[in-house]
Order: structure tokens, then C-alpha cells, then sequence
């Protein structure tokens, strides 16, 4: 359960951040150091650790992949963005006043407003576009989590949500999409708004209508949508619609928007998209990767980047770096951080295993090319430089449950060096592929089973391959549900005039507006 802090209050920076309790309850704004000295975290090593035996010393070395982050100029321009994009948003919306109520009655207007191409004049919606692996999500989540995301104010009996980031579903599916944004603020605020609002027979219009209203009712500082590219798989116009709702959104009640994405995701943005987000005062950000002049410097980003990577070593006599393997690493990462990360792990790891606690060229070689062939097309596209092919592996990644399945794998080179016997390396991929099938949720009791089956099935797949088999041994065509007839009642319900429910079954499309202009939703505002 989420603990909300109560709101202590800050001396406003400038006059017009004086009198708002949204703003004053946010912490203070940061310069680029205190940014930097923020966001920065870098992993510790013990001598006692690097005494430790390699199978024990493998654990600690997972610190790399999690625990090490070097902030950079972008992670300042990011920050600066979020932290303007927060304030400018709460301007408008402030608790103190009275004209917070009609705010709140703007709400229904979200649904009916229709984005125009100047929608972005007073939007606060902006993007932060680059490949995967450039770091990008990572960035977001470390400036977000300098944020309390909830925060009490008990003299306005009223509990703000200075952020919330969500994903975009795979299946593309804006119904599911509402579900995450209300899954989300539960999480956040205690609360079961998911009960409350999504129902089997919800529709995707009426959840982005309550989704408005859950939005401004806790005063949301910035709504964060991550993987906008995955909208290109919304079917039948849904990703214009998600689109211009939260346009419409950022117009109507001054909730900020920022997207986070692929190169993908700029195929997808409508004209009206564009235009906003070109009008929008914070502009957009292309997150792209390490840059690396023809020579090279020492205070280069990339430089000062991988130096302090190569650091991180776990051997009792630390290799020194060379420029060598630095243009090595290049050469294989082009500058992409999280991939630069992964194959230094990769690298440290093979050689703790083989007890040769040493990363040369050789090595990074063959690591590369056993580990990591998964991204070679990628690479390939950065190295040759032409925009069409890099678009087509801009999406292509290495999540954090497959890198440390890789290292698992990283025992088979054990084989050179023992010389152990088929039977016991092929007992060893089934006992890897267990444990990676339990962390894809299958259970324990079903795992071996299946493990067992589809490597007598298929005797030369390699893991990735196996997890691929079982999914489809486990994931058949589903067969479709025939809806249930409900059965007719004799009974006539007897209503009065103007009965809402007779109001409801004449019009079924009834919304909030023509409830209004009936006459049966008063205004709460003329009576403040």
C-alpha cells in the first residue's frame, strides 16, 4: 500500500507560482548540477566482492544492468521539460480558487471537443523520440521518481497526482489502454477507480470520458505515455482518436502530455498531432544516441560515458582501457548506452567463467557475435546510415529478463574448459529453460513438462527458439465464446413521466449534454 504524503509547502520561485498549492507542494526547481547529481547512480564494488568465487561474483555483476546510470545535456533538457511542462499545467488549475470547481465542470467537454491543426497553440503536449536502448524510458522514470507522485492537501480536502506514466498496449486496443491509466492511479492512490469504472460491457468511449474525469479530479501534473508506437497497431482509426483525446485533453483541463517512443511513433502522429507538437512551448526532444566525433575527445559524452562503465569491473586485477576496445565498443554499440551496458555485462561475465579475468578484443568479438545477433540488424542500419533501414529496427530491444538469460548461457563456454559430456550440457539447457519459462509465469508443476517436450521436439533450437515453441504448445487459436441468450422476462415495468430510465431506453446513446439540455443536470456552479 502506497503511503501519500501530506503537502508541505515551498516559497514560490517566481510571482506567478505565488498562491498555488499544486506548484508550492512540488519540490524545488533543480539547476543542471543538482539535476546531475540527482539522476546520477553508479553501482559500488568491495575488494571482498572481487574475492568472491565467479558463480557468487555473477550476482553482484547484475548491479551493472540496474544500478548504473550516467546522466548526460539530455537527461538536463529532459528534466527542464518535465519540470516546466508540471508547473505550466497546474497554472490554470489552481485549488485555492473558486474557479477550480468550473475547471472541474469542463470535464464533459473533453469528449466532444475535435482537435483542430491549431490545437497545439496553447497545448502542453511535447515528445521525447529515440531508438530503443538509447535510454530514453529510463531517463523519464528517474526525473519522475524525484517526484512524490501523491501528495495530501488536507485544507483543501483534496489528493494531487503529480504524475502518472502508463504503456501503450501491444494489442492495440485503446480499451485497454484506459484499463492501464486506471490500474495505474489505483496503484498510486489506494483507490479501486478500476472496479468502479471498467465493466464487461464498458466501451472505449465512455472509460476516455471517466478517464477525464479521474484526471482532473487529483490534479494530475503530467500524464507520461510511453511506447506511443505501439499506437500504430490501433485498428480502425483508434490511434487518431487516442490522439486528439489527449489533445483534447492538454486543451480542455491543462493536463500535460508527454509521449515516449520510437522513430516508429512519428508515423502515426496526424497533422493535428504535429501541430501541436511543434506549438507547444516546451518543443520536442529527440533522444538520440551517443555522438562520437571523427577524433575522438576526452570530454566527448561517449568518452566520459563508457570510461566510467569500464570501471565497473568485478575482477581482482582491473583491466585498464584501452582505446582499442573503447573503439571496439563503438563500433559494436554504435553509442547506444543500454546495448553498450549490456555487452560489457556480457563480456565481464564470460570472462569471470572461464577464470580468465580478462576483456580483450577476442573476447568482445565473440560475445558480440554469439550473444547479441539479435541487434545486428540494427547496428548494421546505424553503421550504414540510411534513415529507411533504421527505421525498421528502431523498435528492436533487449529487455532485462533476456540479457540475464543470455548470461545464463554464458556457462555452456564452461564446456571448453571441463569438457563435460552431452548429456549433462543438454540437461543444463532444459534446467535454463525451466527457469525462464517460470519467470514467463508458467508454473512450476508445468514447466518441466513442457520443457521436456519441446526439446525432444526440437533437439537444435536454441532457447529463444524453445520459449517460442512453448508458447505455441501453450497459446493455441482460441476458440470463440458463444454469447449466451438471455432469457426474456414476462414482466412490463410500469415508470412515471420523465422517468431517467425511460429517458435512458427511448435515446440508449444518451450522453451527459443531451442529460443537460433536458433540464435534469443542474448547474453546481451558480450556486457557489
Amino acid at each position: 500500500m502506497n503511503r501519500i504524503r501530506t503537502a508541505c509547502y515551498i516559497d514560490a520561485e517566481i510571482q506567478e507560482y505565488e498562491g498555488h498549492p499544486l506548484i508550492n507542494a512540488l519540490p524545488p526547481i533543480n539547476s543542471p548540477e543538482q539535476t546531475a547529481k540527482l539522476l546520477y547512480r553508479y553501482p559500488k564494488i568491495t575488494d571482498e566482492e572481487r574475492a568472491l568465487p565467479g558463480h557468487i561474483k555473477r550476482h553482484a555483476m547484475m548491479r551493472i544492468l540496474d544500478k548504473f546510470l550516467y546522466p548526460t545535456k539530455a537527461h538536463s533538457q529532459l528534466e527542464q521539460m518535465i519540470s516546466g511542462m508540471i508547473r505550466s499545467g497546474y497554472l490554470s488549475r489552481n485549488i485555492a480558487d473558486k474557479s477550480y470547481v468550473e475547471s472541474l465542470n469542463a470535464v464533459d467537454r473533453v469528449k466532444s471537443v475535435k482537435s483542430r491543426r491549431n490545437a497545439g497553440n496553447e497545448a502542453l503536449v511535447s515528445s521525447v523520440i529515440g531508438c530503443s536502448g538509447a535510454g530514453k524510458s529510463t531517463a523519464v522514470e528517474a526525473i519522475l521518481n524525484s517526484y512524490e507522485q501523491a501528495i495530501l492537501h488536507p485544507d483543501y480536502q483534496h489528493v494531487q497526482l503529480v504524475w502518472l506514466k502508463l504503456e501503450c498496449p501491444h494489442d492495440g486496443s485503446v480499451k485497454s489502454l484506459c484499463i492501464n491509466f486506471f490500474r495505474a492511479v489505483d496503484e498510486a492512490l489506494n483507490t479501486d477507480y478500476q472496479e468502479t469504472y471498467v465493466k464487461p460491457r464498458s466501451s472505449a468511449e465512455s472509460l476516455l470520458g471517466d478517464i477525464a474525469r479521474v484526471a482532473a479530479l487529483h490534479s494530475i501534473g503530467i500524464l507520461v505515455i510511453d511506447e506511443i508506437q505501439h499506437l500504430d497497431h490501433f485498428k480502425s482509426g483508434g490511434s487518431d482518436r487516442i490522439l486528439n483525446f489527449f489533445v483534447a485533453l492538454t486543451n480542455v483541463i491543462k493536463i500535460p502530455v508527454l509521449f515516449v517512443g520510437t522513430p516508429k511513433a512519428n508515423q502515426i502522429f496526424s497533422p493535428t498531432m504535429r501541430s501541436a507538437r511543434r506549438a507547444a512551448q516546451f518543443g520536442s526532444l529527440n533522444w538520440g544516441r551517443f555522438n562520437r566525433s571523427t577524433q575522438p575527445q576526452k570530454d566527448d559524452e561517449w568518452e566520459k560515458f563508457f570510461a566510467r562503465l569500464w570501471k565497473l569491473q568485478w575482477f581482482q586485477s582491473p583491466v585498464p582501457l584501452t582505446d582499442g576496445i573503447r573503439d571496439l565498443f563503438w563500433e559494436y554499440t554504435q553509442g547506444i548506452a543500454h546495448i553498450a551496458v549490456v555487452l560489457f555485462y556480457l563480456c565481464q561475465v564470460r570472462a569471470v567463467i572461464v577464470g580468465k579475468e580478462l576483456i580483450d578484443r577476442k573476447l568482445v568479438e565473440k560475445v558480440y557475435n554469439e550473444e547479441l545477433s539479435i541487434v545486428h540488424p540494427m547496428i548494421n542500419a546505424l553503421r550504414g546510415g540510411r534513415e529507411e533501414e533504421i527505421l525498421k529496427y528502431a523498435d528492436l530491444d533487449l529487455p532485462l529478463k533476456e540479457v540475464l538469460v543470455l548470461a545464463e548461457g554464458s556457462d555452456e563456454v564452461i564446456e571448453d574448459a571441463f569438457e563435460q559430456e552431452e548429456s549433462s550440457l543438454c540437461f543444463d539447457k532444459q534446467s535454463q529453460l525451466v527457469a525462464l519459462l517460470q519467470q514467463f509465469n508458467i508454473g512450476s508443476d508445468l514447466a518441466p513438462i513442457l520443457a521436456k517436450q519441446v526439446m525432444e521436439q526440437f533437439p537444435n533450437e536454441d532457447l529463444f527458439g524453445l520459449v517460442a515453441k512453448v508458447k505455441e504448445l501453450k497459446d493455441p487459436t482460441p476458440q470463440i465464446k458463444k454469447k449466451k441468450q438471455k432469457k426474456e422476462s414476462g414482466y412490463i415495468p410500469v415508470y412515471i413521466d420523465e422517468d431517467l430510465r425511460v429517458l435512458r431506453d427511448s435515446d440508449p446513446d444518451m450522453n451527459y449534454e443531451a442529460l443537460y439540455r433536458s433540464g435534469v443536470i443542474i448547474e453546481l456552479s451558480d450556486y457557489l
